[in-house]
């Protein structure tokens, strides 16, 4: 098995009650975990990109299967400890796939390539209305200027195990920006080939990997984030 779909299976296997048919999902298809997320974009006086602070909010039934897991002393909460040890068993699943957080130059100078975020220096979990939500923190490896920049943020599961999606750009926060900066949503509709392969990997089980076939689905149709500051 690759190793990186052993790793998504560590994430799996967080998620085992959601296989036992409660779900409106079937068992055996991706994705399998479905999460809402925001992006929260931070510069400082310098006018360089500084951090990238994330929250994924967990659906349901997967935070629920958090609930049997990790209640260790059994009250029907999680506290602070078993927060923390949520926390770090998810990101330490995600840490393979770059905790799921992907920044391009999107603007003539590279385009696409991508820019090196540090693992998060920063990192909280949280359970409200019977829902888990990690907060993380992400900083440029690089500094990177935000004077005429254009950048793309996507966070998606390479594995397509997990579903993100950021619905709508009142979950983009701009804090301390120039005036110029702007975000917004850019998510391609389906094409004919993706649908085909999203209709494909639906029904792969647990112990199959995505197919290879040299195109990345999963970036594709995850949901970017475009800054414009030019």
């Amino acid at each position: 098995m690759p190793r990186r779909r052993r790793s998504s299976l560590r994430l799996c296997a967080l998620a085992a009650l959601a296989a036992t048919g409660l779900s409106a999902v079937p068992a055996s298809a991706h994705p399998h975990v479905f999460v809402t997320a925001s992006v929260q974009f931070v510069s400082d006086d310098s006018d360089h990109l500084t951090a990238i602070r994330t929250a994924w909010v967990f659906d349901e039934l997967f935070s629920s299967s958090l609930l049997f897991d990790f209640d260790a002393n059994g009250d029907g909460t999680l506290d602070d400890d078993e927060l923390n040890a949520v926390a770090g068993t998810v990101l330490g699943s995600a840490k393979e796939y770059d905790f799921f957080t992907v920044l391009k130059s999107a603007g003539s100078d590279n385009p696409g390539a991508a820019l090196a975020l540090s693992p998060p220096d920063h990192f909280s979990a949280r359970f409200e209305q019977g829902h888990l939500a990690i907060l993380t923190q992400m900083r440029p490896e690089k500094p990177v200027p935000l004077a005429a920049a254009e950048l793309t943020l996507s966070i998606y599961d390479p594995s397509y195990y997990v579903s993100f999606d950021v619905g709508s750009e009142e979950q983009v926060k701009l804090t301390g920006l120039p005036v110029a900066c702007r975000a917004t949503l850019d998510a391609d509709h389906p094409s004919e080939s993706a649908t085909a392969w999203m209709n494909q990997v639906a029904g792969l089980g647990k112990s199959q990997s995505i197919p290879a076939d040299g195109i990345n689905y999963a970036e594709l149709l995850s949901t970017r984030v475009a800054l414009d500051c030019r």
